[in-house]
């Protein structure tokens, strides 16, 4: 499934321009060159559902949504049968895909830290199954829009100066303003369900969050977080205390592990997050992780593919 495909088939020409000549981009467009009329959006956005080979060879598929589950499993069967003439054409071996280290945005290629963010709804109360993460049993014959049962999802966050979330003494410290204020206002957001802007700053009506060296050596500093907020922007809210913990190297000057938790109520509802029909109060919750490159990973020690801890 091809979600958000802007980074390898932007729409608009001057996006087009930029990376026309990049091996993903062209690999999916001689992909959309194979499908049938109706199935490939040639001036519109391609989000969709595409099945294809090793090299791009057309299998199956259609952007934006590809109907109700029954008419997906047509297509996967179709799909199914196309591979397995082209494997026997190309003379594919048919090797099980390598593990290879989970992939950020291309975006956040050169900034010195990535996080990745997970936010999720969490159970309201004894009984309650609306902060359960869903199956694929569960959404089986339902039609598309049932994506807005699932209770997780994910971003990614660029950190620009990872120093910052470093102690600079003894005791306990604020972590610097402009560093905190980005932390909140672009992750503690709740898009569960679908899009969510970032807070604004007059959104941020309480905000603290302070570090402090909790156990220290000359290879390995370990760091504790603590802080809350209280985002309001009128129709939404969110108000989460935040606790979290790292590993810093002080040789390399960089984190070698990184986990925050935020975890409160939210209310409300965004344009396009999918909550008109939930707009209560909630509890949810929000985790940040280092997200390790393969270079960095190898360096660490530590398996591509695997979650740091």
């Amino acid at each position: 499934m091809a979600e958000e495909v802007h980074f390898i088939y932007p729409e608009g020409d001057w996006a087009l321009n930029r990376i026309k000549d990049e091996p993903g981009h062209l690999l999916f467009k001689g992909y959309g060159a194979q499908m049938p009329k109706g199935d490939w959006n040639e001036s519109g956005t391609k989000q969709g559902i595409y099945m294809m080979g090793p090299n791009g060879e057309y299998l199956e598929g259609a952007h934006a949504a590809s109907g109700s589950s029954s008419r997906l499993a047509e297509r996967l069967g179709r799909a199914l049968e196309r591979w397995e003439a082209l494997k026997k054409d190309k003379k594919y071996a048919g090797e099980k895909i390598p593990a290879v280290a989970e992939v950020a945005p291309p975006n956040m290629a050169d900034v010195p830290m990535v996080l990745r963010v997970s936010i999720r709804d969490l159970p309201r109360g004894k009984g309650d199954e609306s902060g359960r993460r869903r199956t694929k049993r569960d959404l089986q014959g339902r039609g598309w829009m049932a994506f807005t049962e699932w209770a997780w999802n994910q971003n990614w966050f660029a950190v620009s100066d990872p120093a910052a979330l470093v102690p600079k003494g003894k005791g306990e410290e604020a972590v610097p303003e402009q560093a905190a204020q980005a932390l909140i206002r672009r992750t503690l957001i709740d898009n569960v369900r679908g899009q969510n802007p970032p807070w604004k700053a007059e959104d941020v009506k309480e905000s603290s969050l302070s570090m402090r060296v909790s156990k220290k050596s000359k290879k390995l500093w370990e760091i504790e977080y603590t802080g809350s907020a209280r985002l309001d922007a009128g129709g939404k809210g969110y108000s989460p205390a935040i606790y979290g913990r790292a590993e810093w190297d002080p040789k390399a000057k960089a984190f070698q592990s990184f986990r925050l938790v935020a975890i409160g109520e939210r209310r409300g509802a965004a344009r396009f997050n999918q909550r008109a029909k939930d707009k209560a109060p909630a509890p949810m919750g929000v985790l940040l992780e280092l997200h390790m490159r393969q270079p960095e990973a190898e360096a660490a020690g530590k398996k591509p593919g695997k979650r740091t801890r």
